[in-house]
């Protein structure tokens, strides 16, 4: 269990004792420690969500399994019904029957994946808001606002208020939240609610869940997507993510980049790049020629830059299959090896040249 968790429920026990009479209002660090422990033990999470968020209102089915794992089915407005976000983690996808059209995006690219409006993709961090609450509820103090029903079930009214911003709203202008107000089930101590408001107590979002039930069993494959026969697949678009330099072949090892043992005669190393868990590019040169030795995440959703021609096809030591093409003053050899893709591009070195490099590249 987590410290911060541990430290609330020590100071439930402590307090269980001095609660008062039944008739009492339960104490606030009371119902905080016991949300906090109970979202901390919710590793699958299910609930119908409807979100309001300034003039955008969007309900959906949310399906939620450990730290990586969602699925949205969204219900409302009309226009976006049917439509059906999920990610597994190393690949997000969103389709939509209506156009019969399904974007995706995988690896690391998945955290600068946008979409444009009128898709609110500021909702998909519906899947947070309970870890908000719970972040919230441990760090400040809470004040207890009373009980209601809501949807047949009792909730108890939290609320957390300052004159500093609290943190900062995850909707799509990412104001700041000022005042926040929950409500937790007086049963399974789950999330029933919430409310965000700014800093001159205008609403920024409110939440209402129904139905939440928490760890009953989703089984994985309602995080992975197949695309059905005649679904146009295209590349979800993504912001541009800046890679790290690369000043030498030491700077190179310290990324932990495949760098090959051998290289044709007079060739050193010039410029290199590399973004973790999604591509390394290597560049030599002898002064006159140049050499590329490029990694890349594979994803077949995606078209890669290689030269044209029709391959010829090759065994690399370790029984990898590769391809040679030679076109437009320019050899390449390139393969596949797990979730990576490489290619190997110069000027004219020739099919055995480039065939050496590629084998001293690490298997």
């Amino acid at each position: 269990m987590k410290p911060l968790a541990l430290a609330l429920l020590l100071l439930l026990a402590w307090t269980a004792g001095c609660i008062g009479t039944a008739a009492d209002p339960p104490a606030a660090d009371e119902i905080a420690a016991r949300f906090v422990a109970a979202e901390e033990r919710t590793e699958e999470f299910t609930a119908t969500v409807a979100i309001t968020a300034g003039s955008e209102s969007v309900t959906a089915r949310l399906l939620r399994k450990g730290p990586d794992c969602y699925r949205l089915e969204y219900l409302k407005p009309a226009d976006l019904a049917g439509t059906v976000t999920l990610s597994n983690g190393t690949r997000k996808w969103r389709y939509d029957p209506a156009t019969q059209t399904a974007l995706t995006v995988a690896g690391p690219y998945m955290t600068s994946a946008f979409s444009d409006p009128p898709y609110p993709g500021w909702a998909e961090e519906v899947r947070g808001y309970a870890g908000i609450v719970a972040e919230s509820l441990a760090e400040q103090n809470a004040s207890y606002r009373g009980s209601e029903s809501v949807g047949g079930r009792t909730a108890h009214i939290l609320e957390v208020a300052g004159e500093a911003k609290i943190f900062e709203a995850p909707t799509r202008n990412r104001e700041g939240v000022y005042r926040l107000r929950a409500r937790i089930d007086a049963e399974t101590w789950l999330l029933l609610g919430v409310e965000m408001y700014g800093s001159g107590g205008d609403p920024v979002l409110s939440a209402e869940f129904t139905d939440p039930v928490a760890n009953t069993g989703l089984p994985d494959d309602l995080f992975t997507f197949d695309p059905p026969a005649g679904v146009e697949v295209r590349p979800m678009p993504t912001a541009a993510l800046t890679p790290l330099f690369l000043w030498s072949i030491d700077d190179a090892r310290r990324y932990g980049v495949e760098v090959p043992s051998s290289l044709p005669e007079g060739y050193v190393f010039n410029e290199g790049a590399v973004l973790p868990g999604a591509y390394t590019v290597l560049r030599f040169t002898d002064g006159t020629g140049d050499l590329e030795v490029m990694q890349r995440l594979y994803d077949p959703y995606r078209e890669e830059p290689v030269l044209p021609g029709t391959p010829e096809t090759m065994l690399l030591a370790g029984g990898r299959e590769a391809e040679y093409v030679s076109a437009d003053g320019r050899d390449q050899v390139r393969w596949r090896d797990g979730e990576y893709s490489y290619r190997i591009t110069s000027g004219m070195l020739g099919r055995d040249e480039l065939v050496r490099v590629a084998e001293s590249v690490a298997i």
